[in-house]
C-alpha cells in the first residue's frame, strides 16, 4: 500500500467521522456549488499579538478536491444558516478551512 492511499484512506475517514454534513457555497458567480461533507467549528479561536483568543467566527472546512476555491464575500449556506467567507486560514493540500461570519437576519 502507498503512502498516497494510506494518506487518502484516513482523510477519508477522518471526514466521515467529523463532517457535519452538506453545505452549499455561492460565490460571486451567482451559481450555488453543493460541497457533500464540510466540518464546522464556531467561535474558533485565532492568533493576535496578545496570543490566542476566542472569536465570533466560525470556521468551515471542506475537501480542496470538492471545491477548488471560494473568495471573500462568497457564501456558505449550512443548515438555513448563512456564513459570508472572510478569509482562508489553513490549506493543506487536501483540507481548507475559511473563516467565516453568520449572517444574521
Amino acid at each position: 500500500m502507498s503512502w498516497a492511499s494510506m494518506r487518502d484512506r484516513m482523510n477519508r475517514k477522518n471526514m466521515r467521522a467529523l463532517n457535519d454534513g452538506p453545505a452549499c457555497y455561492q460565490g460571486a458567480s451567482g451559481s450555488p456549488q453543493d460541497v457533500p461533507e464540510v466540518m464546522i467549528d464556531f467561535n474558533i479561536a485565532r492568533s493576535g499579538p496578545e496570543g490566542v483568543f476566542l472569536t465570533e467566527q466560525t470556521g468551515i472546512t471542506y475537501r480542496k478536491d470538492v471545491l477548488c476555491s471560494v473568495a471573500r464575500g462568497g457564501i456558505f449556506i449550512y443548515d438555513g444558516r448563512r456564513f459570508v467567507v472572510e478569509e482562508e486560514i489553513a490549506d493543506d493540500g487536501m483540507f481548507v478551512t475559511v473563516a467565516c461570519m453568520e449572517q444574521r437576519r
